[in-house]
C-alpha cells in the first residue's frame, strides 16, 4: 500500500474534522453563511410634515426620498412614544419610553403623587447604554451628525460669547470650534466615536449662537459630516452606524437660511462656502422656482439633497446593498397635533431601504414604534445588549423583511398629562389626568396664568392683542401640564379650527379611529361603548403598571 503523501494526509484529516464537528454554528442550515452585519444609516428629520415628502403628497421634489420609497418599504402606522421631539429622540436612542429617565432634571417635573411628566425633560444618566455603546461594544464604527437634543451637551469652559460678537472674528470662531470640540467629547460618553457638525438642540434654542446671529441652518455642513464619517468607516473596514439628524425642517424658518450666504455657520463665517459636497442653495432655490414649489418646501428639498450625497456615497463605495437606511420624522405635525396625544402628532412617516432585503414599493400598515428601532439594529447587528438595558421595544427584523405577522397588538405613548393606547384593531383611548397637586383652586390658577400671560406677551409680542392669549377664567392645565392656562405652544394648539378642540380637556378619549380618523367624535361617555372603554383602560393599565410613576385611579401607587 502506498503511503499517503503529507498534503493528502492534511486533507483527510480536515474533512475527518469538518464530519465530526459539523457545519458553523454561524452557518445556514443550507451551508451558507449569513450576511454580514449591514451598515446602518439612520436619518432623524425634525418637524416635517407630510407635504414636504414628495412621495406621500406630491407638493415638494425630493427625488432622492422618493426613490427610498421605492426601493423599500414605507410604514403607515409609526407612532412615537412621545410627540415632541425630546422623549421621542430620547425613545430611539434607548429603545425605552421616555418615563424611565433617571436624571434629576426629568424627576424634577414629577408631581407630590408620582406623575411622571414627560415634555422636553428627558436625558442619559451618566453610563447609560444606549442603541450606539451597544453597536461599538459588537465592533460597528457609531457616528454622529447634526441635531442632538437629548439634554445639553457640555460646552467649552470660558467665557461664553457677548451680544453682537463678530462671527468672523477669530476670537469668536475659536470659541464656537472649542463648543463643537466638547461636544463630541460629550457624544463619545454615550457611543459614538465619531461626531461633527453638531447642535446641542434647535438652533433658535443655543443662546450663544443667537448672540452671534449664527442660529442658522447648514444642511451641507451636516452631509459634508456623514460623508465623512462614511469615508473613514470604510477605510477601517468595519460595519458602522451613522445617526444623521438634521435640524431641518424645524424653525428657525428653513427659507431664511437657505437665501443667506453659505459661508454663515455655526462655528463661525467659513472662509469659502461648503461645495461639492451636495448641489448649491442657488441651484436648489432655482429648481423651487422653476418647478413651480412653494417657498416654504423648498428646505425639503435641500435635506432631499443631503440624502441624495449620502446614497451616492454608498454606491462610490460600492456598499448600497448592504447598507440599510431608516427615514424617520421625529413626531408628526398634522393639525397643530405636535405636543398632544392626538394622531398627528403620534404618527411619523417612515421608511425603511435595503436592496434586496426590504421589499421594494410596499405599504406596511402593522402597528410600530420608534422605540422599536434600537432592537432592530441590535439584531441585525448582532449584538447582545447588556442586562442593565432595559429595552421596551421590539424587534421589526421579521416585519422589515416582509412578513405580514404583526408583531404589537397595541402601542402606548406618554406627553404631560395624558397617556395613550391605540390597538391593531383600530380603538384608541387617550387619558388625560390632572393631579390633584396641579389642579389647586380656580383663583391660585387664575395667578399663574397671569403671570404666565405676561411673560407670553413680552416673549411672543405678536400674541399681545391676539384673544387667543388672553386671559382664561378657568385657567386649564392643557395636556403638557407645562403652566396654569397653557403656554404659548400649548395655547397654539387649540388655535384654529382643529379636530379636537371639543373634547380636548377630557378626563376620559375613545375613538373608534376606523370611522373616525380624525379624532371628531369622543365615545367615551356613550354608555353604548362602556364595556370598549374597560377594555381599553386594561390595555393602558398594562404598560402603566410596568413604568415609573403613578397615574391617578388608573395607577393610584407604585
Amino acid at each position: 500500500m502506498k503511503t499517503p503523501t503529507p498534503l493528502l494526509l492534511i486533507l483527510l484529516l480536515a474533512m475527518t474534522s469538518l464530519a465530526c464537528t459539523g457545519p458553523s454554528p454561524t452557518a445556514k442550515a443550507d451551508g451558507h453563511n449569513p450576511p454580514a452585519p449591514p451598515n446602518i444609516i439612520f436619518i432623524i428629520t425634525d418637524d416635517q410634515e407630510r407635504r414636504e415628502l414628495g412621495f406621500l403628497e406630491n407638493q415638494s421634489h425630493t427625488p432622492h426620498l422618493d426613490a427610498l420609497a421605492a426601493g423599500g418599504t414605507y410604514f403607515s402606522n409609526c407612532y412615537v412614544n412621545s410627540s415632541v421631539c425630546t422623549p421621542s429622540r430620547y425613545g430611539v436612542m434607548t429603545g425605552q419610553y421616555a418615563s424611565r429617565s433617571e436624571t434629576d432634571f426629568f424627576k424634577r417635573h414629577t408631581s407630590a403623587e408620582g406623575v411622571t411628566q414627560v415634555v422636553w425633560n428627558p436625558g442619559l444618566m451618566p453610563d447609560q447604554p444606549t442603541l450606539p455603546s451597544v453597536l461599538k461594544e459588537a465592533g460597528y464604527a457609531t457616528g454622529f451628525v447634526g441635531k442632538w437634543h437629548i439634554g445639553s451637551l457640555k460646552r467649552a469652559p470660558g467665557p461664553k460669547l457677548e451680544q453682537g460678537a463678530d462671527p468672523a472674528d477669530q476670537a469668536t470662531i475659536a470659541r464656537l470650534k472649542a463648543n463643537q470640540a466638547s461636544f463630541a467629547e460629550d457624544l463619545r460618553t454615550k457611543g459614538f466615536d465619531f461626531a461633527d457638525a453638531i447642535y446641542s438642540g434647535n438652533p433658535d434654542d443655543d443662546q450663544e449662537l443667537k448672540r452671534v446671529g449664527l442660529n442658522v441652518h447648514h444642511q451641507e455642513w451636516v452631509t459634508r459630516g456623514g460623508l465623512n464619517f462614511i469615508d473613514q468607516s470604510v477605510a477601517q473596514d468595519k460595519p458602522f452606524f451613522l445617526y444623521f439628524s438634521t435640524t431641518l425642517t424645524h424653525v428657525p424658518k428653513p427659507l431664511e437660511s437657505l437665501k443667506l450666504d453659505p459661508r454663515v455657520s455655526p462655528i463661525g463665517m467659513l472662509d469659502a462656502p461648503i461645495e461639492g459636497v451636495q448641489p448649491s442653495r442657488a441651484d436648489v432655490i432655482a429648481r423651487g422656482q422653476q418647478l413651480g414649489i412653494p417657498e416654504e418646501l423648498w428646505g425639503s428639498m435641500w435635506l432631499d439633497d443631503g440624502i441624495g450625497a449620502l446614497t451616492a456615497k454608498l454606491r462610490e463605495h460600492g456598499i448600497e446593498d448592504n447598507t440599510l437606511i431608516v427615514y424617520f420624522v421625529d413626531h408628526g405635525m398634522e393639525f397643530r397635533s405636535k405636543g398632544t396625544s392626538y394622531q398627528g402628532g403620534l404618527i411619523s412617516p417612515t421608511l425603511f431601504f435595503w436592496p434586496g432585503q426590504v421589499p421594494a414599493g410596499k405599504t406596511q400598515d402593522a402597528l410600530i414604534q420608534n422605540i422599536d428601532f434600537a432592537p432592530t439594529f441590535l439584531e441585525l447587528a448582532g449584538a447582545t445588549p447588556p442586562a442593565s438595558m432595559v429595552i421596551d421595544g421590539k424587534s421589526l427584523v421579521e416585519l422589515i423583511r416582509g412578513s405580514d405577522a404583526p408583531v404589537r397588538k397595541s402601542v402606548f405613548s406618554e406627553l404631560g398629562l395624558t397617556r395613550t393606547v391605540v390597538t391593531a384593531d383600530g380603538w384608541k383611548y387617550l387619558a388625560f389626568h390632572v393631579p390633584p397637586s396641579l389642579q389647586r383652586t380656580t383663583e391660585e390658577r387664575l395667578a399663574d396664568h397671569k403671570k404666565r400671560l405676561s411673560e407670553i406677551h413680552t416673549k411672543h409680542p405678536w400674541t399681545r392683542n391676539n384673544p387667543h392669549y388672553a386671559l382664561d377664567p378657568e385657567a386649564k392645565y392643557f395636556q403638557l401640564g407645562m403652566a396654569a392656562g397653557g403656554n404659548v405652544f400649548e395655547r397654539n394648539q387649540l388655535a384654529g379650527n382643529v379636530p379636537f378642540r371639543a373634547h380636548y380637556f377630557d378626563a376620559h378619549q375613545l375613538f373608534n379611529l376606523n370611522a373616525d380618523p380624525d379624532e371628531t367624535t369622543n365615545l367615551a361617555d356613550d354608555p353604548k361603548y362602556a364595556d370598549k372603554l374597560a377594555e381599553m383602560q386594561a390595555e393602558l393599565t398594562v404598560y402603566l403598571d410596568s413604568l415609573p410613576g403613578t397615574y391617578g385611579d388608573l395607577k393610584p401607587s407604585e
